[in-house]
């Protein structure tokens, strides 16, 4: 079962990587804009992971770009890739990637409000979940749900100083110690992403 799963998945990392290839960029989200960035968590959550339910201030960068790389004003889905350094697993970054999407389905930011990630984490207890953002003047609102639930802000983004982020190379397979991408979103990841920058100029 395992090696018929590794089919697919290799398939789509190896098409990732050519595409990156022929591009000489990145395949998805190839322009953007950097900033340094201030991240605010409200506390008092539950959800088992300390980023989400602990107060704190943190620092990091953001990346906000456009999925296709399609000019204004044509629709595009929209990412959002947050770093926040020291957080991660053995001391490492913390790299989260959410999009304008409908839960599961990524669609263009013009008609999704809300973006999150399309495939969960599992925090330290246990729980699913799926972590979110919503734009708002000068940053977004940071939102956390259960696979099908409601939608619960847990902190916000303050954008700060543009920065050079052309070489910046995001790895959100790694997560947390309690805050881990599902074995499924780790896989697909972990091979798609290490074709394609192994393979971008």
């Amino acid at each position: 079962m395992t090696a018929l799963l590794d089919l697919p998945r290799s398939a789509f990392a190896a098409v990732l990587g050519a595409g990156t290839a022929l591009r000489g960029s990145r395949v998805f989200h190839p322009h953007g804009t950097t900033r340094a960035c201030r991240v605010l968590v409200d506390g008092g959550a539950d959800w088992g992971a300390d980023l989400l339910d602990r107060p704190a201030e943190h620092h990091g960068v953001v990346r906000v770009s456009r999925g296709a790389g399609l000019p204004q004003p044509l629709p595009d889905v929209e990412g959002l890739a947050l770093r926040l350094p020291g957080l991660g697993v053995r001391g490492g970054p913390l790299d989260l990637l959410i999009n304008s999407a409908w839960r599961y389905a990524f669609v263009p930011s013009a008609v999704s409000r809300t973006w999150s990630a399309v495939l969960p984490h599992r925090t330290g207890t246990g729980r699913l979940v799926l972590v979110g953002a919503r734009p708002r003047p000068g940053g977004f609102t940071l939102l956390a749900a259960a696979p099908l639930g409601a939608w619960r802000p847990w902190g916000r983004i303050e954008l700060g100083e543009p920065r050079d982020g052309e070489r910046l190379r995001f790895q959100p397979t790694l997560g947390a110690p309690d805050l881990q991408p599902v074995e499924l979103f780790r896989a697909l990841r972990a091979r798609s992403y290490g074709w394609s920058q192994d393979l971008r100029p």
